[in-house]
């Protein structure tokens, strides 16, 4: 029979594991955003970083979503809030970026619509993803539960 390990153990370690993914992730978009817009790189270079950490944002999601995780724990009010805050975030970074990557000119009014039509879209299916993420996860909580 196997050593049995205290749960406060096992709680430690988990939460140590957990804190180091966290750090490596968020280094690799760090690596991926100094390649960008310090060393001026092109996305082929650094695809191999790049399609990895999407990779395990997909994989972070898809699970949390499968196992009901996803938003479930809040109260609607406090979803709705995480909601907007997250979707004028993301808004605000994809503007930003594309006025820094695809040299809009912020005096001309077609690249001034052109950015603010792309922000509206992004902030709706940003907005509509969420829902959809939620409602899926919120269903599966409730298949559990039941």
């Amino acid at each position: 029979m196997g050593k049995i390990i205290d749960e406060r153990i096992l709680a430690g370690k988990r939460k140590i594991n957990s804190s180091a993914f966290g750090i490596c992730f968020l280094a690799l978009w760090g690596i991926l955003l100094y390649r960008q817009l310090i060393l001026h790189q092109d996305i082929r270079e650094y695809a191999d970083i790049f399609l990895l950490t999407v990779g395990i944002s997909i994989y972070v999601v898809v699970n949390n979503i499968l196992q009901g995780f996803y938003y479930t724990y809040r109260s609607r009010s406090t979803q709705k809030k995480t909601l907007l805050i997250g979707a004028l975030t993301g808004t605000i970074v994809f503007s930003t970026v594309q006025v820094l990557i695809m040299n809009y000119d912020l005096t001309n009014g077609k690249d001034v619509s052109k950015l603010i039509l792309q922000a509206i879209i992004f902030l709706a299916v940003w907005i509509a993803c969420q829902h959809a993420l939620f409602k899926i996860s919120e269903k599966q909580a409730d298949k559990d539960i039941e």
